[in-house]
């Protein structure tokens, strides 16, 4: 579920104004629209109230200096508008784009801002003689200019400068903020790379684990029937090079169909029943639209060995195997069940099904589970519920 934005999923002029700001940000570069839509996500909800009622205050603390010079309360707040969205703009600009300031020396910036202040100065003085007395007297408003001239330099080019330097400040805040923003970045990438590398190792690692006393004892049955010349040792011999292809075709893939794995679990049992002979019966129920669901390698065959040997191999008369894969309305589920010794009092999980555990955790997070439990009429249950 999407966590709610606050300008999306606002009132409703929050909700207009999102959506006419959506397609810039979408044409902006990532790393400029981290910047610009957090901004503005304070400026337009009730985060930015204080933001709005300080420039207010300003625009009119200058407007009405303005009117006191002399002029009209919409020449006044006219000049003083322009001001302050020349100011805010200036310092939105150097926070978005610090590389546009800083990229000037400091005497170069001081001396280009202190140009613009007496500038804006002398144009202000023309306005305001033209205001008052309707027309340009030249003589006048050379007078004038002479004899503000001496006033107007410092005064204004202070009034510029002040304003640049507090810019360039911004702007190397600003720059600062971004390369600690990407030297976190980085490491957090580094960092997840390095998890998921070593999981990844980790992964094939349990991949790799194959029982090695089962191969040792087919081994060892293969040997004896060949010895004996013995007709069974052939059909052994192609199931368990079948059983160790397939299972090496496995390895390395961080999931495989059902239909895949099941072919290294046919082989298996083909072995298994080649050895335990009348001991080993075994019932299938495989739901043909399961064949192409996705498992972590090794899933079924860990839950098919753990069920012969912990419960069907060690009894007496052996025993009866059940899978079934079948789906259902939360999506679907492998049964491994036998009416072997069942679980043991206090029984906890071996390797292969901590590892399994830990495999599914890594490839479906909590919407997988795997549940092992007693059967009433004795031995175990296996089951394994996967999402679609």
């Amino acid at each position: 579920m999407n966590k709610p934005h606050p300008l999306r999923d606002g009132n409703r002029l929050q909700r207009a104004y999102y959506r006419w700001a959506l397609p810039y940000y979408e044409r902006m570069a990532p790393e400029m629209r981290e910047q610009v839509e957090p901004l503005d996500v304070v400026l337009y909800t009730r985060k930015g109230l204080r933001v709005w009622l300080g420039w207010l205050g300003g625009l009119l603390g200058v407007g009405l200096a303005l009117h006191s010079a002399g002029l009209p309360w919409a020449w006044a707040l006219g000049a003083g508008g322009l001001v302050w969205l020349a100011l805010t703009l200036a310092g939105l600009s150097a926070w978005m784009k610090p590389e546009d300031f800083l990229r000037l020396q400091p005497a170069r910036l001081l001396l280009r801002w202190g140009a613009f202040g007496l500038s804006s100065g002398l144009v202000g003085i023309v306005a305001g003689h033209w205001i008052r007395h309707g027309r340009f007297d030249l003589p006048l408003l050379a007078e004038r200019i002479a004899d503000k001239l001496p006033v107007l330099l410092p005064v204004m080019a202070a009034a510029a400068i002040g304003p640049a330097l507090l810019f360039w400040g911004i702007a190397a805040i600003s720059r600062r903020a971004t390369l600690r923003r990407l030297e976190r970045m980085q490491l957090a990438a580094e960092r997840d790379a390095a998890a998921l590398a070593a999981k990844e190792a980790e992964l094939r690692l349990l991949q790799a684990q194959i029982h090695p006393h089962f191969v040792f004892n087919t081994l060892a049955t293969l040997q004896h029937w060949v010895d004996r010349g013995d007709a069974r040792a052939g059909p052994l011999l192609r199931d368990l090079t079948g059983f160790l292809r397939a299972g090496s075709e496995m390895l390395g893939k961080p999931l495989v169909p059902l239909a895949e794995e099941w072919e290294a679990v046919a082989h298996y049992l083909a072995i298994l029943r080649a050895r335990l002979g009348e001991r080993l019966r075994t019932e299938l129920q495989i739901d043909p639209a399961c064949a192409t669901r996705a498992i972590p390698p090794g899933m079924l065959l860990t839950l098919v060995e753990n069920a012969i040997e912990h419960g069907l191999e060690p009894r007496i008369g052996g025993g009866c195997l059940q899978v079934q894969a079948r789906t259902d309305a939360a999506g679907w589920s492998l049964v491994v069940q036998d009416d072997g010794l069942g679980l043991a009092a206090g029984a906890e999980d071996g390797v292969g099904l901590s590892n399994l555990r830990q495999r599914l955790r890594h490839h479906f997070g909590a919407a997988a589970s795997l549940r092992l439990t007693a059967r009433p009429a004795g031995g175990c249950r296996a089951e394994v519920h996967l999402p679609s």
